[in-house]
């Protein structure tokens, strides 16, 4: 990737040259283009996927006390809802009746 010596914008091939509004041209060899231009797409295409549902949860698990059911399974996980300087908050979902809410630890 270059840049224009002239105003700094970033410099995109076309046509084997590289051109910048403001002016300035320049001509690419064709190994600079395969070294600097040159993207490969995944080598390995096939990507196992796993399919979850209710009964198959790919989250921790932990003995909780659901309000609504009386529950004792959860799942649990963390996520940053505020700036980093604060403490993140814990969700936990009741594995009988879905139920989802903040932990209190």
């Amino acid at each position: 990737m270059e840049f224009c010596p002239n105003c700094g914008k970033m410099l995109i091939p076309s046509n084997g040259k590289i051109k910048c509004s403001c002016g300035f041209e320049k001509s690419l060899s064709t190994k600079d283009l395969n070294e600097q231009y040159k993207f490969e797409g995944e080598k390995n295409p096939q990507k196992k996927v796993i399919v979850t549902d209710n009964n198959n949860v790919a989250l921790p698990t932990t003995r909780i006390t659901c309000y609504k059911c009386g529950g004792t399974k959860g799942y649990w996980w963390t996520v940053q809802t505020r700036s980093a300087d604060e403490a993140p908050t814990n969700f936990v979902r009741c594995a009988k009746c879905g139920n989802t809410w903040r932990s209190s630890n």
